[in-house]
């Protein structure tokens, strides 16, 4: 046997190794969450029929105690209630209500909080998850303010029928839906003014809120939408990113979910023969589990597109009617955004910067260098831009709700060359 050979093989090996550590790792307590998830179906099965197709409608709700240790005068309670697909049917929505304890007078302000790409198994909605991505120090911070904080799980994600994920008039409905359903909680006393917070995908929906939520909910005030690193810039974003691990992770939720607003997007028309394959299965794993697939995936230099999908049937409308146009500069938004980030490259949000500074939108970008300290590299720094940015936006937060001004940041240049 040649030297090479050998060298290749111990390599092979120690990938392997790795690869089938990292998946027992990830599989071990697959028994126990499963149990766990099957004791909550009950409550994430809705009536048949609804008792009310009002957006916002609770249908139950119960406390959580995935938080006891991390919060302190806060209830928790994971809801069920009314929200609405893009076709305009009532369907429902799993979500979190964070309520302060300490009294107050008057009502609470509201901040309804979007989380970013989980995964579209119903382990992965945040309301039903023990590793909630809710479990956030922020939450202690807003709940200090008096402020209620609401999340919404989004439709289809943990309850029946699949999610909408990056589909603008499911997302902006299920935000402001869980603004209702914070006012309409018994003792929350969440007031109608509120503020949106996302994070990835989140950022996304956050910014559409901004867009529609007085056609959607014009009994509420929006005061601001503040976001770190928003999967907003569609186009240039997929077309960088469809041939790179992150279109391992990413690509599966699009083509689950956007065939059923965009028949013409055609899975079978994009993917490899293997991706065609492993897609959809790899969508219903949570994050964690689907990075390790398409690491393992990519380790052996299998693809998933066999194409860039940006200018195929569907697509190209999709990735233009989904990106967000810029806010009006009646509506404050302050953008947090890492240089270093992998997943939603900077240089997408740099165009973001640059379009709407010039369409005249009252936004302020914070540009933070590199996050990451650890193996995943420039994903963590994805993940890290929330845990960094938190504290100016609580702060930026606070300023809304006391009703003060906001002044744009425009002439400050992106330190990176916007994507074209």
């Amino acid at each position: 046997m040649s030297a090479l050979k050998a060298i290749l093989i111990v390599v092979l090996a120690i990938v392997v190794a790795g690869a089938v550590s990292l998946t027992i790792a990830v599989v071990a307590p697959k028994e126990e969450t499963a149990q766990e998830q099957s004791e909550l179906d009950p409550f994430y099965t809705p009536p048949d029929p609804l008792p009310s197709t009002t957006p916002g409608a609770i249908i139950r709700s119960e406390p959580v105690t995935y938080f006891e240790d991390a919060l302190k005068n806060v209830n928790v309670f994971r809801t069920l209630s009314v929200s609405r697909n893009p076709a305009g049917a009532a369907q429902v929505t799993g979500g979190l209500l964070f309520i302060p304890t300490t009294p107050t007078t008057g009502e609470r302000p509201v901040v309804a909080y979007a989380h970013g790409t989980s995964g579209f198994g119903d382990a992965c909605a945040p309301s039903r998850s023990p590793d909630s991505p809710m479990n956030m120090p922020f939450i202690q911070t807003m709940a200090d303010q008096g402020w209620v904080v609401t999340a919404t799980d989004y439709v289809g994600l943990g309850t029946p029928g699949d999610p909408y994920y990056l589909i603008a008039d499911s997302e902006a409905e299920d935000v402001v839906n869980s603004v209702r359903v914070a006012r309409a909680f018994p003792g929350s006393q969440a007031g109608s003014k509120y503020v949106v917070m996302g994070h990835s995908q989140g950022g996304h929906s956050a910014i559409w809120t901004g867009e529609m939520s007085k056609k959607l909910a014009p009994e509420l005030e929006l005061l601001g939408v503040t976001v770190s690193a928003p999967a907003a810039e569609l186009a240039p974003l997929l077309d960088q990113q469809w041939n790179t691990l992150i279109g391992w992770v990413i690509g599966p939720d699009v083509l689950v979910s956007w065939p059923l607003v965009y028949p013409e997007v055609d899975p079978a028309a994009v993917l490899t023969e293997n991706g065609l394959g492993e897609y959809r299965d790899i969508a219903y794993k949570c994050i964690e589990a689907a990075g390790l697939t398409a690491q393992i995936q990519t380790t052996f230099g299998k693809e998933m597109f066999a194409k860039n999908p940006i200018k195929t049937p569907g697509f190209s409308q999709g990735l233009t009617e989904q990106t967000p146009k810029p806010l009006p500069a009646s509506m404050p938004m302050l953008m947090t955004q890492a240089i270093g980030d992998g997943v939603v490259l900077a240089n997408t949000n740099a165009k973001l910067q640059v379009d709407w500074c010039k369409a005249g939108s009252n936004l302020r970008v914070n540009w933070l260098g590199e996050l990451a300290t650890g193996s995943l590299g420039p994903a963590e720094t994805h993940a890290k831009t929330l845990l960094a940015g938190w504290p100016m936006e609580t702060n930026w937060i606070q300023d809304r709700f006391a009703g003060k001004t906001q002044t744009p940041n425009c002439a400050f240049t992106p330190p990176v060359a916007p994507a074209k």
